[in-house]
């Protein structure tokens, strides 16, 4: 009976630690062999561009024109496509589950009726930074993330619908190289 109870805790113990395990294995996967994706950000509210040691982002693309809502409550599928630009754009919304390298899952956000614009969450806002560098980070990204000097963008890579959130670039530099180079010039 005691050997019972000790089989159970440990195939308790091995099931509870397999799922973040399982999570880990796919963003990794993700990040090694999905395809890369170029997201320009878009300007933000100054005082929400970061929370503790993460960047907040907000993406150009966030507003696609459409004939009718989506329901908000069911998660939705972003099909991508690339445009001349490099940088991702909006093919297509589906409440039917796809998969690909080139679909993300994301949530509905408001609507404008006047205007048909679907607002879409992507699951990929925050951008996690070090402690040391984040004043200097949220600086940077709010310097080049305004109306007036949109120079910030992400790699995003896509594997199977999963996203996971890649670099930051400013100035087509990676967020670290950027800061250094900045630090340099002082």
């Amino acid at each position: 009976m005691k050997q019972t109870r000790v089989v159970i805790f440990i195939l308790v113990a091995l099931a509870q630690l397999s799922v973040p395990v399982v999570l880990a294995w796919g963003r990794i996967q993700t990040l090694a062999h999905g395809r890369a994706w170029k997201f320009r950000t878009a300007p933000v509210d100054p005082e929400d561009a970061i929370r503790g040691r993460y960047i907040r982002l907000s993406y150009a693309i966030e507003e696609f024109r459409q004939s009718e809502r989506v329901d908000w409550k069911s998660p939705i599928y972003v099909v991508l496509k690339e445009g001349p630009d490099g940088f991702a754009q909006i093919d297509r919304i589906s409440q039917t589950p796809i998969s690909g390298d080139n679909v993300v899952q994301a949530d509905a956000g408001g609507w404008s009726e006047s205007d048909r614009i679907q607002m879409i969450a992507f699951p990929f806002r925050n951008y996690w930074v070090t402690e040391k560098i984040a004043p200097q980070a949220e600086q940077a990204y709010r310097n080049n993330s305004t109306r007036k000097n949109q120079n910030a963008f992400v790699t995003v890579r896509v594997r199977n619908g999963d996203a996971a959130l890649e670099q930051l670039y400013i100035d087509n530099q990676p967020l670290v190289d950027y800061l250094r180079a900045a630090a340099a010039k002082k």
